[in-house]
């Protein structure tokens, strides 16, 4: 788990990190804590999807927590924001782009550990995440968020549903292994979520932003099949959580 603490103060960003230490020695969690400086220190090394928890700083030295967190918006609906400030003048912002929580400083190991006790819990109830290396970091990835898996000789690409690929030395049959119901096999080293496919024609699938994957000929029809029950089970399943027979 990749966590990135962004605060002017090195004084604060050593306190938070050795509550976030303590945190993942008791839960027995592996966590990478970096540091940085500022908001333009974090942005100028900021990927997205590259860390599951970002601690804020509101008030900094350049551009603030806010301005910072609202770029991070731009590209990343994923990762989770947490503010720590000194006031509660902007709590109505902080929650404008989606701030998990907003803790007051000092930070107490409290209520550090409460806000992350209720971040872990949300995020594995809510989606499954696939984690991975990529240019030398480590991303995480909501199943949600992936469109599609291919094979490339001893890697694998992974596309996301903003068209961005990333490379990783995987083999395709261990991620095969982790993916959910909502992926489909189109053939040997091509897979795809269903979520993200417009139409099969033939030996094509053709996803929502225009990209086509090839469908093996052999099982085209067993393909399309899958493809047409999992749409009728999630329009069975919309239907049946707001009372409407399908």
């Amino acid at each position: 788990m990749n966590i990135a603490i962004v605060d002017d103060s090195a004084t604060d960003r050593r306190h938070l990190e050795q509550i976030l230490q303590k945190y993942a020695a008791i839960n027995q969690l592996d966590m990478n804590i970096e540091h940085f400086s500022g908001g333009e220190a974090f942005l100028n090394h900021y990927q997205p999807y590259q860390y599951t928890i970002i601690f804020l700083d509101i008030f900094m030295n350049g551009i603030t927590g806010i301005k910072t967190a609202e770029i991070i918006r731009e590209t990343d609906e994923e990762s989770v924001l947490v503010f720590l400030t000194t006031s509660e003048d902007h709590r109505p912002e902080a929650f404008s782009v989606f701030a998990t929580t907003y803790i007051s400083k000092p930070s107490s190991r409290e209520a550090i550990f409460r806000a992350l006790d209720h971040i872990l819990h949300c995020r594995t109830e809510k989606e499954q995440y696939f984690s991975f290396s990529y240019d030398r970091r480590e991303y995480s990835l909501s199943y949600a968020d992936i469109e599609a898996i291919e094979t490339d000789r001893n890697y694998i690409v992974i596309t996301d549903k903003r068209g961005a690929s990333y490379r990783t030395r995987m083999t395709f049959s261990s991620v095969q292994e982790q993916m959910d119901a909502r992926f489909l096999v189109l053939m040997k080293g091509i897979m795809v979520n269903m979520d993200y496919i417009s139409q099969i024609q033939d030996t094509v699938c053709i996803l929502r932003d225009g990209k086509t994957l090839p469908v093996q000929v052999k099982k085209k029809k067993e393909i399309q099949q899958k493809w047409l029950n999992y749409k009728f089970a999630a329009i069975r399943n919309a239907t049946s959580r707001w009372g409407v027979k399908p």
